[in-house]
């Protein structure tokens, strides 16, 4: 008796979901589904940082998401905010 054919295996994505909390106050800042990601969160008490780091989908992916945030114009302090006209 053949063997049925195997279906395609379904292409794995991800989703990262990040809210600002101020008190009981929830603002969504991020929701995004896509082939990668590279997600870290920190805080820093008595001058130690507590901080989490995943990171997953291709590696050639990953190396161009670190490389956009070294270079981010705001972490290197060069972004200027907008002045409302």
């Amino acid at each position: 008796m053949p063997t049925p054919p195997s279906s395609p295996r379904p292409k794995r994505r991800y989703q990262v979901i990040c809210y600002e909390i101020i008190g009981e106050e929830r603002s969504l800042i991020m929701d995004s589904t896509t082939d990668g990601f590279i997600a870290a969160t920190g805080s820093i008490k008595h001058d130690v940082l507590d901080a989490e780091l995943s990171h997953a989908g291709p590696r050639d992916l990953q190396a161009h998401l670190a490389l956009m945030i070294a270079n981010d114009k705001q972490l290197l302090g060069e972004h200027r905010p907008r002045r409302r006209r």
